[in-house]
This record gives C-alpha cells, structure tokens and sequence, in this order.
C-alpha cells in the first residue's frame, strides 16, 4: 500500500471520527458547559499522545523557533475549530451542524488555490461541484422541514468551518517541516493549556458554577470525553497531520464532502433518527464524484 492510499484511508477514518463527534459532544454538553468539556477531552488527548511519544522513542525536541512555526496551526485546529464547533452545538443540531460544515472542501480548495498555489484539476472540479451540489440540496430541504433556525448557532459552525480551512492550509505549509507527531503533540498540549485555563477562570470567576469534577463522575459522560479525547482530539488530528503531509490540501478537501453523510449515518445508527428520501438523493450525489475520481486515479 503506497503513501497516497494510506493518506486516502487516514482521511476517511479521520472523516469518520469527527462525523460521530458531533453526538458525543453534544451527549457531553448536557453534563458540563463548553471549556469544561473541552479541558477533559485535551487533558486526555494530551496525556495519551505523550505517552506515545515515551512509547515510540522521539527524539525532537519543541525550540522557540518550533513553537513559533506551529503557533497557527495550535489556534486554528484545536482553539478556534473546537470553541466554535462546540458553543454552536449548544443551539443548533448535530445533523445542522454536519451539514453547516460541509462548506469545508469548497474554503479549502479555494484558499489552497490562492494561498498554495494548487490548481485542481477537471476531475477534481467536478467532484467538487457535484458534492456541493449534493450538499446544497440536502441543506435547502432540511431547512424547509425544520421548524427552528438558529443564526447565532449557524455563525459559530460557519465560523469552525472557516477554521479547519485555515488549519488544512496551515498544516500543509508547515507538514513540509515537521513529523506528523510533532505537530499532534504541539496541537493538543496548546489545546489542553489554552481550554483549562479558560475553564478555570469561568470557574474562579463565578461564570460557571458547576464543580469541574462534577461530570466526571457521570459514566455517560466518561463514555463522551473518552471517545471525544482519544479519538476525536488524538487520533483525528494525527489521522489529519498524516494525510495533509501527503495528499494535496484540496485532495482533503474533496472528501472531507464525506463529513455531512457520516453526521447523518451517525444519527441513524445511534439516535435511530430516519432517512428522509432527499437525503439519500443528496449522498448518492456525493458519493458518485468521490469514487469516479478516485477510479480515474486508480485506472492511470
């Protein structure tokens, strides 16, 4: 299996991940508020990640010129991408939410043109028209079904999807640099500093007046912040590093259009949400470009 396709499966797994995030984020929420949650989650995703490190022997060493160059990748994914995603998720669904942030690959593929100079091809045109169009579909018939409609919530997701574009850019420049786990490492421990901190002064300050512990003792919620830690901050960010390190950052782009079909599969096998017919119409739209492209490649 040769670095492309492994890249390719690191970002369907990826995908995968944070597609089922969403219900467990929004499981945690009703035990704690969002820095609470969002400190147990990177305490945990920090705590197995340098444990890995000790495990696998490491030698790299984070200097000030290090710091400096992985400083925006630390704001735009965890920072800014979890603090929006998560206050969004208090006033807005999760299918809302994986369909809002389906306007990911479309930011992605446009910064990566202006901002990395990468030119997609026709294929790749393609399949990025059709799954916009595949996800527009399903976003205009879920709105004209659904009785509630958030702006403020909207905003945030918007302004998550906005994040993780700047993070998919960033991660790429900086990948040409430094090894997948440095850059996890520096993305989770900046992550677990800026969100405990946040946390501890709501709690010092009177703004949340829930025990930090508190939630801990519930085992849903345990079941949440594991998942949320180990998978969703952990593996999802070195699952990421690795495929941007090897695909093009528009390539990550086309399928991260795979996000809204897992959020919606997600809610079917967990919540026992239905299909509505609209919604398989949509993901058999984004679908079918996804795999032709990659039929095409495999066919060269």
């Amino acid at each position: 299996m040769n670095q492309q396709i492994k890249a390719q499966v690191a970002i369907l797994l990826q995908i995968c991940i944070i597609g089922f995030s969403f219900l467990f984020v929004k499981q945690g929420l009703g035990y704690t508020d969002t820095f609470t949650q969002l400190s147990h989650r990177f305490i945990i995703g920090t705590l197995g990640i340098w444990i890995i490190r000790d495990i696998v022997p490491h030698k790299k060493v984070f200097t000030k010129a290090a710091i400096k160059d992985l400083l925006p990748l630390g704001l735009f994914y965890p920072v800014l991408f979890f603090s929006f995603q998560t206050l969004s998720l208090t006033y807005i669904s999760t299918l809302e939410a994986g369909i809002i942030t389906s306007i990911i690959p479309l930011l992605i593929v446009v910064f990566a043109y202006f901002l990395l100079k990468e030119r997609p091809s026709k294929a790749q045109k393609k399949a990025l028209v059709m799954a916009f169009v595949g996800i527009t579909y399903i976003n205009l018939k879920s709105q004209s079904q659904s009785a509630s409609f958030s702006g403020w919530g909207t905003f945030l997701m918007f302004l998550s999807a906005l994040s993780s574009a700047f993070y998919t850019i960033t991660a790429k420049k900086v990948s040409q640099k430094y090894q997948t786990i440095d850059m996890t490492t520096f993305m989770l421990t900046f992550g677990m500093l800026i969100f405990t901190v946040i946390s501890i002064l709501q709690h010092v300050s009177g703004t949340v007046t829930n025990n930090y512990f508190e939630a801990l003792l519930q085992p849903n919620y345990l079941v949440a912040i594991l998942y949320l830690g180990l998978l969703s901050s952990l593996g999802s960010s070195f699952l990421s590093n690795y495929a941007i390190h090897h695909l093009e950052a528009s390539t990550v782009g086309i399928f991260s259009n795979l996000s809204p079909v897992i959020t919606i599969l997600a809610g079917v096998m967990i919540l026992g949400e239905s299909v509505e017919s609209y919604q398989l119409v949509g993901i058999t739209m984004i679908l079918i470009p996804i795999i032709g492209m990659n039929l095409i490649k495999l066919n060269k």
